[in-house]
This record gives C-alpha cells, structure tokens and sequence, in this order.
C-alpha cells in the first residue's frame, strides 16, 4: 500500500510534467525562422545619440520605481502573512467570511502601497509630456482601481475558499479549470466594451489597405477601430484583442495625428492583424493555464503545511506565494510575449514586404514614446514583454537580406 501511493503520485507528475511540456513546445513554435541571424546595429547610429539618451533617462526612473514598489508590496505581503492569523481569528467570522475579508484587508494594503508609486509615475509621464490627464483626475482615478480590486478579490477568494473547504488537497484543480474558463470569456467579452467611444476608420485609403492586409494574412474580416487618446496621452499605440466574432483591432488616434507615415501605420495595422491569423490571443490563454497550474499548486502546497486554505489566516501566505510565483515567472512569461512580438513583426513584414517602414515606424516609437531603444540585461528579462526597438530594427534588416 505505501509503495502504491508513492508511485501513483509519482507517476501522475511524470505525466503531467509530459503533457506541460509538449504543449509548452507547440506553443513556442512561430514562423519566425529558428536559424535567423540578426545583423548586430548600433542604437546611436539608428536611433540617434539625443533619442537615445532621452530614451534612457526617461526609462531609467520607470526601472528604479519598479523595483522600490515590488520590494515594497513583498514586504508588505511578509508583515501580512506573519500576521494573518491574529487577523483573521480577531475579525469573528465564519472560515469563509474572515478569508474573504482578510484577503480585502491586503488588497486594500497592496494598493495603498503601491498608490505612491503609482502617482509618481504619473508625474514623470506628465512632466515629459506624455501623460496628458489633468492632476484631478491622476489623484482620483487611483479609487476606480481601489474599486476594481476589492470586487476581483472579492470575487476570487469566494471561490477558492468555497473550493478549498469542498476539495481540501485538490481545490487548485478545480480553480485552475474556472480560471481558464473566466480567462476566455473575459477575452471574448472585453472587445465589446472596449469599442465603446471608438469610431471605425475613415480614411478610405486605409481601409482599402486594411482589406489586402486582411487577404494576404488570411485573417478573416476582424473589427477595426480608432481609440480617441489625444487628450490622455501622445504616446502612440495599436493592439489586437477579441476571440471568434469579437476579434478586433484598436488604433489609437495618436497612430493618426502625422507624426507616422502611411507606410508606419500600415505596418502597425499588419502586425496586429499578425496577432490574430497566428491565434496569439488563444495562445496567451494556453500559456496562462500552464503558468497558472504550477502556482496554484505551488500555493496549495505552501498553505497545505499550516492546515490548507480552509483556514482563513493562511490567506495572505497564499497571496505572498503567488505574488513571489508571480516575479519568478516574469522572465519566462516576457519571453513567450517578445517572441509572438516578434512573429507579429515577421508577419507584417511578409505581408508589406516594407522593412523601411518597420525601421521607420520604431524609430518613431522611440522618439514620441521616450523608449530606451536598447534596455540593460535585467530590463530586458523583468520589463520589456516586447523586443526592444534596436532588436526589432535588427530582425527588419534581417528580413531585408533574406528577400532582396
């Protein structure tokens, strides 16, 4: 009997680890060449040497505040997990009750701890130009998110603790399976909402670009959008998002004002269409679920050691685990979403065949945007969830000398 239930287990992992695996490779693939060879540039020569150094003054405070707000919400989440059972046990609630109500108690923490942080990123957007919100709306808007993050907490550890208290040692299987279920039904509902104060595109030029787009990327007829950011940012921006009918894709109207040629806008436009014909979105899902399996685990395993989150002061240790699982796997999840950056980018390139105006276009990114063009090492792995501007000029060259 006891070797029966060491190998049983044993052999599930195995499997399990199997399947992860496999998936996790068929996920990685792109139709980015595997053997590319990217041309070695230099930022200053593509950039400029003021682009560059305006771009890394303005990312180096960025880089500096990340750093100072995650060492300080870990803390916070140490003091909390330390003190979690004297919480709990003081509140005079059911097991659910008091876990729901600790968990909002460190919500509530978390975000009056990172809310100064928060406010001096505004500053510095703002004093550079970027940002262009009133200060009254930068010091209340913090309140929506308030908001937002006691009704998702709220929500979350209704369940989990529900789960925990029914399942006990496989609960995380469950809210694993729920998880990808919300993950897909909010990507699928989360376009609707966005086009709201959106308009479609108006130049008919544009759209006549958009429809060879759409046939050369075999990409089906997705929404197109214009999002109205002039009067929030000058930073210029486009992303895909949407699942089946809801597929769509949002220009911000700053991609619009002249700064971009028509060539760059088109690029911008081919590589979000990139995102939809190679499915990146069903893929981030994937992704997510094999991510979010190993932490649930991880979380069901470290509270498991003091009684499972059945018990309410085991509530903040759970949420430490996942903010620590949560840094760990950073790097990881930046790498999957800098290589479908990348094939968004081939993409666009194949159905250009415009190298030109990608160079141009990040260029421009650089200069309206205040990117640091070529970021440090530890940058690159934490923050940067796309390749860096010089890298993405690179990979145009590249495809240049592939297709002359």
């Amino acid at each position: 009997m006891t070797a029966t239930r060491i190998v049983r287990p044993a052999t599930l992992a195995v499997a399990a680890l199997a399947v992860w695996t496999l998936a996790a490779t068929l996920l990685w693939r792109t139709k980015v060449p595997a053997d590319l060879s990217l041309p070695s540039l230099g930022a200053r020569e593509v950039f400029g040497a003021h682009a560059v150094r305006a771009g890394v003054r303005f990312d180096r405070f960025f880089e500096v505040e990340w750093a100072l707000g995650t060492i300080a919400s870990l803390a916070a989440l140490v003091v909390l997990a330390r003190r979690g059972p004297k919480l709990a046990r003081s509140l005079g609630l059911g097991p659910v009750n008091a876990g729901i109500v600790t968990a909002v108690l460190v919500a509530v923490v978390l975000w009056a701890v990172s809310l100064p942080f928060d406010l001096a990123a505004s500053w510095w957007s703002r004093r550079h130009g970027i940002l262009q919100e009133s200060w009254a709306t930068i010091v209340f808007s913090p309140l929506g998110g308030l908001y937002r993050a006691t009704v998702v907490t709220t929500l979350v550890f209704a369940v989990l603790l529900l789960l925990a208290r029914r399942l006990a040692r496989t609960w995380w299987i469950a809210a694993a399976g729920i998880v990808l279920v919300l993950a897909i039904g909010l990507q699928f509902a989360f376009p609707y909402v966005q086009r709201i104060g959106t308009h479609p595109v108006r130049s008919q030029k544009l759209v006549a670009q958009i429809r060879t787009l759409e046939q050369r990327e075999q990409v089906g007829r997705p929404t197109i959008r214009v999002a109205p950011m002039h009067e929030t940012t000058t930073a210029a921006n486009a992303y895909a998002a949407g699942l089946g009918p809801s597929r769509s894709v949002f220009i911000w109207d700053t991609m619009l004002d002249g700064r971009f040629s028509p060539r760059e806008v088109r690029f911008v436009l081919a590589h979000e269409l990139g995102h939809l014909a190679r499915w990146h979105i069903w893929k981030g899902i994937a992704w997510g679920a094999l991510i979010a399996v190993p932490i649930l685990a991880l979380v069901a395993l470290v509270t498991g050691r003091r009684g499972g989150l059945r018990r309410p002061e085991n509530v903040p240790l759970a949420l430490l685990t996942i903010a620590v699982a949560g840094i760990a796997v950073t790097p990881f999840a930046n790498a999957v979403s800098r290589r479908y950056e990348a094939e968004a980018d081939w993409m666009a390139l194949n159905a250009t065949r415009d190298p030109a105006a990608a160079r141009g276009l990040f260029k421009g990114f650089v200069t309206t945007d205040l990117q640091n063009p070529d970021p440090p090492g530890w940058v690159h792995v934490f923050l940067e969830d796309h390749p860096s501007a010089l890298v993405r000029v690179e990979q145009a060259e590249a495809w240049r000398r592939l297709n002359r």
